[in-house]
């Protein structure tokens, strides 16, 4: 397999990149999948495949350049999903044609079969389904599992499907340029908490159905209270689920809430708070490093874009002004 496959780097077995001339040799190259690959376009195969690993967090971009048929089985306790990042033409997934608005998801039963089209870019998460289900309500988690029953394409709103591309994007730029932050357990931490968040949101459709009455002052209650905890809890920034089980309400009702009173989503309200913990750690910290890190913003280039949007100057001009102060 050696001739097949070259493994170009490799941090502390967190991060690789492994590019591969040979279809089985490529299969192989995602340890637990199970995965057989059989050709099925003409000319040369090549591929690679861009892993992330930390803690019980699996992060993967895969490109195969020749149509595929591929079959695979994850272990139970594995939730994976595939976002497709660029393609030459249209797949067929479990039975279903792929489009631009669904995700795939490899986890379930009977396993997955794929008839991948050329020039693929898959984006790929597996995390601990515990960990995942840990943070939901009751009926959170029955629409997660039922939703991960067995391997499907599952349609999404366009903006969560844009918000898991991002992510991954933004997450392997980042490890790419500055792979030390994976040695950070803060970093590590916010980014797990990160993820399952945002798959969260994304495998419960709790959110389609009402919210159950609740009156404004339980909403106020709520909102002051989330606040209280976004500020508490630096190290490992606050999450819409944990906010979820915390007041044992909903999402839906949890963006009830927001919109109601403040006319903001919680996520957004989550970051505001954060960036503006920023600015105040700002007169005393060593750098705008340190302030940005310890309240978990660690793609430091969109966390300058969103500090100038909310604030109207970037960061470092908010430090050297301050600075210059004293």
């Amino acid at each position: 397999m050696t001739s097949a496959l070259n493994q170009i780097s490799s941090v502390a077995n967190q991060l690789t990149y492994q590019i591969t001339h040979d279809f089985d040799a490529q299969a192989e190259l995602l340890r637990g999948w199970n995965q057989d690959y059989l050709q099925m376009s003409s000319g040369n195969f090549s591929g690679y495949v861009s892993e992330i690993k930390f803690d019980d967090v699996h992060l993967f971009l895969e490109y195969t350049s020749q149509a595929l048929f591929q079959h695979g089985q994850l272990p139970e306790d594995v939730l994976a999903i595939g976002v497709p990042l660029a393609a030459k033409s249209q797949g067929v997934f479990c039975g279903s044609a792929t489009n631009s608005n669904s995700i795939h998801i490899f986890s379930g039963h009977d396993g997955f079969e794929f008839y991948s089209p050329s020039e693929l870019v898959m984006a790929g998460i597996s995390v601990n389904r515990s960990a995942l289900l840990s943070l939901l309500t009751a009926e959170e988690q029955e629409s997660v599992q039922k939703n991960c029953a067995q391997a499907h394409l599952l349609q999404l709103n366009p903006t969560g499907l844009e918000a898991i591309r991002s992510f991954m994007r933004d997450i392997f730029h980042t490890v790419q340029v500055t792979p030390a932050v994976l040695h950070n357990p803060q970093i590590t931490t916010s980014l797990r908490t990160s993820l399952l968040s945002l798959l969260a949101d994304n495998l419960t459709h709790s959110y389609d159905t009402d919210p159950a009455p609740i009156s404004t002052a339980r909403c106020w209650k709520i909102v002051t209270e989330s606040r209280e905890l976004a500020l508490s809890h630096a190290e490992n920034p606050v999450s819409v689920a944990e906010l979820c089980q915390h007041f044992g309400i909903s999402r839906r009702t949890l963006q009830y809430c927001f919109h109601n009173l403040i006319g903001t989503s919680p996520v957004a309200y989550l970051r505001a708070e954060r960036l503006n913990a920023v600015r105040h750690m700002l007169k005393d910290a060593d750098s705008v490093t340190d302030a940005a890190t310890y309240w978990g913003f660690w793609h430091f280039g969109h966390f300058s874009q969103e500090y100038k949007k909310m604030f109207g100057e970037l960061p470092s001009a908010t430090f050297k002004r301050l600075h210059a102060l004293n």
